[in-house]
């Protein structure tokens, strides 16, 4: 059995015939991240999951089934206008 030897010559005219220039890039510039302001909300509500009182919400769900849970519309409407000036 006869192989011919690889011709590298013509390999290596190929490669440098398509080899592409490299451009210098811009070192000084760094890559950035910035985190939205529902992401940073999304943190903070995170990070406050330790003061979630369990046996507060078990009850609330008791009289909610129950039905005996009443809303106090005064102060949810005071809570939502707050809430809308930003000052919660």
């Amino acid at each position: 059995m006869n192989i011919s030897p690889v011709k590298f010559r013509n390999i290596e005219n190929i490669y440098k015939a398509n080899k592409m220039e490299v451009k210098n890039v811009d070192s000084k510039r760094k890559d950035t991240i910035e985190i939205s302001e529902l992401g940073k909300y999304l943190n903070k509500v995170n990070a406050n999951k330790e003061e979630v009182d369990i046996n507060k919400i078990n009850e609330l769900k008791r009289k909610i089934e129950n039905g005996t849970y009443k809303v106090d519309s005064k102060a949810l409407a005071k809570k939502i206008i707050d809430s809308m000036k930003g000052e919660i």
